[in-house]
């Protein structure tokens, strides 16, 4: 069996494999919705409609427009949502190729007119950036390089809304060969526990939002 990867599925491996084997290998659980959650989807989707078409935020989250407004504004190629794959031998890849290794889907992308630089962004809504992980861009910095040859610089930014934060990464060509071997060492962690099929559950605060019912941690 051959497992695509992704940044959430990593941590989630890595927050509890019982969890990560039970709801994304065997999914006999799947997680729900929550209010944060819901509110989180809405605001990505009234920043994407803003940036595509200008289409005015929602009263709710106009508080939010300076976050949006330079996005929408880059002089560039401005994508959102774009669907992007590699392989494990780090050629780029469709999203749903049989041969697909890591996925990702940016927030947000640009490309300068010169092909040059791009610039990633990703939205949060959490009411605290404390425990920010920059890794995600890291990830995404290395897909849009693969699918971009000609982007040698990407600028990233988790834009924490909600509490008005902003936190920056920047990761060159150079640094590729790195990058995706980090991100190699922690795909083979999930596919070692795939190969030993063990997966021990790890017992901590977020045991409270788990959907594996079954679990001996579960808070339910």
């Amino acid at each position: 069996m051959a497992l695509a990867h992704s940044y959430s599925a990593v941590k989630d491996f890595e927050n509890c494999p019982r969890k990560y084997h039970e709801v994304r290998v065997l999914k006999k659980f799947k997680s729900q919705d929550t209010t944060a959650t819901l509110y989180g989807t809405a605001v990505h989707s009234a920043f994407e409609h803003f940036i595509k078409d200008r289409t005015p935020l929602p009263e709710r989250f106009a508080n939010y427009k300076p976050f949006v407004e330079p996005l929408a504004a880059f002089d560039g190629d401005i994508r959102c949502e774009e669907k992007m794959a590699i392989r494990a031998d780090f050629t780029p890849c469709e999203f749903f190729d049989k041969d697909v290794w890591f996925r990702g889907i940016p927030d947000y992308l640009a490309i300068s007119k010169s092909g040059r630089t791009a610039r990633v962004a990703d939205y949060k809504t959490g009411k605290s950036s404390r425990f920010a992980d920059t890794a995600q861009l890291e990830l995404m910095a290395a897909m849009i390089m693969l699918h971009h040859p000609a982007v040698d610089t990407v600028k990233g930014v988790l834009l924490f809304v909600v509490v008005g934060d902003v936190i920056k990464a920047e990761y060159t060509r150079a640094q590729l060969p790195v990058i995706l071997s980090k991100w190699a060492v922690r795909a083979g962690a999930i596919e070692a526990a795939l190969e030993a099929g063990v997966w021990n559950p790890r017992s901590s605060a977020l045991c409270n939002f788990c959907p594996v019912s079954s679990c001996e941690h579960h808070h339910g």
